[in-house]
């Protein structure tokens, strides 16, 4: 049975891969750019600068998952982790399991988004 330090880790795992595949994109964009950056005569440069935005957006995201999960894993040792942060109930196991990172419950969630 695998436990939430083991999703913690899976996740990482997961982020860190995706990541230097997003890190790989980027160098390949600048590669493709080179100097030219007058994009409205390059015929592929709306295309390269989407995919560099698409990239850094990526990037972005997954680095910021990466915080949670360190916050997650501060939670864990400090004993909080897997309760609602907004009412104190515990978040199940299953959600937990598929977003280590979760600070609130489905209940919750569903009530800020209104």
């Amino acid at each position: 049975m695998s436990t939430p330090r083991d999703w913690i880790a899976g996740r990482r795992a997961e982020l860190l891969a995706g990541l230097a595949g997003t890190e790989q994109r980027l160098r390949d964009v600048r590669e493709a750019r080179g100097d030219w950056i007058d994009e409205e005569h390059d015929p592929e440069g709306f295309a390269l600068t989407f995919e560099w935005q698409h990239a850094e957006g990526l990037r972005a995201h997954d680095a910021a998952e990466l915080q949670a999960l360190d916050a997650a894993e501060a939670r864990l040792d400090a004993g909080t982790y897997g309760a609602c942060d907004a009412c104190g109930q515990p978040i199940p196991e299953g959600q937990l399991e598929l977003r280590p990172a979760r600070t609130r419950c489905v209940a919750c969630t569903d009530d800020r988004r209104r």
